[in-house]
C-alpha cells in the first residue's frame, strides 16, 4: 500500500483516528476540514477520501449516503511505518545518526537521554 499521505489528507485521517473506532460520515469529515479553515467542496473532500481509500488507509462500511469511515491501519501502527522509512531513506536504518541529527548533534537532554533509557529498557523487557 501507499501510506504516503498529502498534507490535507493527514489532517483527515487524524480526525478519523480520533473519532475511531465510532467511524465518522462523509458529512462530519466535510465539516471537519471546512473548519481547518479554507473552505473545501463537497467534491474536493470526496477526492481526499477516495484518495484515502485508494491508499489503503481509510475504509468505508455502509451504503451511499451512509457509509462510515474508519481507519484502516492504526494511528500508532502509521507512525511507526512512517518512522521506519525515515530512519531507513534518510539515515541508513541508524538510529544513532538518527538521534545525533534531532539533537542537532549537540548531544540530548538530560531529560531525553532518560526517556530514551526507559524506551531501551521496556523494549528489553518485550524480548
Amino acid at each position: 500500500m501507499n501510506y504516503d499521505l498529502k498534507p490535507k489528507e493527514y489532517e483527515i485521517m487524524k480526525f478519523i483516528w480520533a473519532s475511531a473506532p465510532e467511524g465518522v460520515t462523509f458529512g462530519e469529515v466535510h465539516d471537519y476540514v471546512n473548519s481547518l479553515g479554507k473552505k473545501e467542496s463537497r467534491q474536493r473532500v470526496n477526492c481526499f477520501i477516495q484518495s484515502l481509500l485508494g491508499k489503503g488507509v481509510l475504509s468505508a462500511a455502509g451504503e451511499d449516503r451512509h457509509k462510515l469511515y474508519t481507519p484502516a491501519i492504526s494511528k500508532k501502527d502509521y507512525d511507526q511505518l512512517l518512522a521506519g522509512r525515515l530512519l531507513n531513506q534518510l539515515f541508513d536504518g541508524s538510529l544513532t545518526t538518527f538521534v545525533s541529527a534531532l539533537s542537532g548533534g549537540n548531544g540530548l537532554s538530560d531529560e531525553d537521554a532518560k526517556e530514551l533509557r526507559k524506551l531501551l529498557r521496556e523494549r528489553n523487557k518485550k524480548k
